[in-house]
């Protein structure tokens, strides 16, 4: 549990030089405006600054020592040469995570990773479980939602966070972990009970430079410094090598492993190690983020009994990920797609409902543009495709609706592509074009309520700008 803990101590635990008085830490803050009175200010050098330029604010707002790669004076003071490297071990010992006696699941993956970690949450509900959640669409802490700002927070903030659900009596804990988390020691300290693997696509290749070194990073979630035991979705190369190599015990879903699973008609099965089936009606992609989320449960000894009576309970919903917006005609569907697969996956999924499909597609600016032109070519399997601006940055974004525009038209005639820069008239033309009887999918957005436009977040609610075009 969370204790006090004098800065000569921690200088001792991890060898670190010490100055200033011996003073009792009872928080830890890699950000400024996140400390609070009794907490350690941990400064390290930023993209743009060294947080050693915030430190006024950080002793403001309650910092009573401060722990960076250079020996500080006026203030009690630890000194390391990396130490957002031994951040999380400090985290863990301040807020009492390895003692917290809870039970914790972690997600990665390229595609999925966020839908299995709310399953995860909803399903432990379902159990008569508390539980919290850390994923891209909110942190949950007992019955509060947390606005979330990156898919997995820095390892103090989740540190913190883990010892606040612990508090509110929660026992068990879904976090969403991503490839960045784990290079950039995020989850370090937390020791994960189960860890899932859902899927590798192409996404990131910007901070990873090939395949293998993207799958190397998520590889670490499966070795004994991070988890337990894991559960591996074999259903690509990725995902099989993963399954071979892990360093912990790992059980697989796929044919001839541990686990295999159906869905037909709205029935969802769970064969091999142990059998369960519950209905479910959201589709065959969906599925399969459940089947993850249900072994993940059963691998963390729930029964099969158990886990049925929790899903018929349960209220399995992801916001933005093949949502539908509104009742009204057409349907509607906003999602999150936003790498090769992930159009792919959603335009086959919502295509094998309707008789046609509109797709509303933008993509990025400042990530991965090789993944563009891939991108284009896998929104160029819908009937109609409208290209529109996602989230631009720095970028021209006619820059990146050309590319988008012209990889799909290599796959599919050019009268049915438009271009519609300004994303809320792009959704309002598909609704307009589309039939009845048939569906529209933009993806892109999910449930975000920005856009990232030049520097700035520009609000904007892609699932109620939708809403509000198809009921208008």
């Amino acid at each position: 549990m969370k204790s006090n803990l004098a800065t000569s101590l921690l200088a001792q635990r991890f060898g670190l030089s010490r100055s200033g008085d011996d003073v009792e830490i009872s928080s830890v803050a890699l950000a400024s405006n996140l400390c609070r009175p009794g907490s350690l200010f941990i400064a390290t050098q930023g993209l743009k600054h060294h947080g050693l330029d915030f430190l006024d604010q950080a002793i403001a707002n309650g910092a009573v020592a401060v722990f960076s790669d250079r020996e500080v004076s006026g203030i009690p003071s630890l000194v390391d040469s990396d130490p957002k490297s031994i951040a999380g071990e400090i985290s863990d010992l301040v807020y009492g995570t390895s003692a917290s006696g809870m039970t914790l699941f972690g997600v990665t993956g390229t595609n999925g990773k966020t839908s299995v970690t709310n399953y995860l949450h909803q399903v432990l509900l379902g159990l008569g479980k508390p539980a919290g959640m850390s994923a891209s669409t909110s942190r949950i802490v007992g019955t509060t939602e947390l606005p979330a700002a990156l898919t997995s927070p820095e390892v103090t903030e989740l540190h913190d966070l883990l010892a606040q659900m612990r508090a509110s009596g929660a026992l068990h804990a879904a976090i969403e972990v991503s490839a960045q988390a784990l290079i950039r020691h995020r989850v370090d300290g937390v020791l994960f009970d189960v860890v899932g693997f859902s899927n590798l696509s192409r996404d990131h290749l910007d901070d990873f430079s090939t395949m293998e070194q993207y799958l190397a990073a998520k590889a670490a979630l499966f070795t004994k410094k991070y988890a337990k035991k894991g559960v591996v979705l074999v259903e690509d190369e990725h995902a099989r090598k993963l399954f071979d190599t892990a360093e912990i015990p790992v059980v697989g879903i796929g044919e001839g492993l541990q686990y295999r699973y159906r869905y037909q008609a709205d029935q969802l099965r769970i064969l091999g190690k142990h059998e369960l089936s519950v209905h479910f009606s959201q589709g065959g992609l969906m599925a399969k983020n459940l089947v993850l989320a249900l072994v993940m449960l059963l691998e963390a000894g729930f029964s099969p009994t158990e886990l049925e009576a929790a899903v018929s309970v349960s209220e399995l919903y992801v916001p933005g990920r093949l949502e539908l917006v509104s009742e009204s005609k057409p349907h509607v569907y906003v999602d999150y797609a936003h790498t090769p697969a992930g159009v792919e996956s959603a335009v086959v999924e919502i295509k094998k409902r309707y008789p046609t499909l509109t797709l509303v597609l933008g993509a990025s600016g400042n990530r991965d543009k090789g993944k563009r032109s891939e991108m284009g070519i896998a929104g160029s399997n819908a009937d109609l495709l409208i290209i529109t601006d996602q989230h631009p940055r720095d970028e021209d974004p006619a820059t990146i609706r050309h590319a988008l525009i012209t990889a799909a038209a290599t796959n599919m005639d050019a009268g049915r592509i438009l271009e519609i820069p300004d994303p809320a008239q792009a959704i309002k033309r598909a609704v307009l074009e589309t039939a009845e009887d048939s569906a529209v999918l933009w993806c892109g957005p999910g449930h975000l309520t920005y856009r990232e436009i030049a520097g700035q977040k520009v609000p904007f609610d892609a699932r109620r700008i939708a809403r509000e075009s198809v009921e208008s």
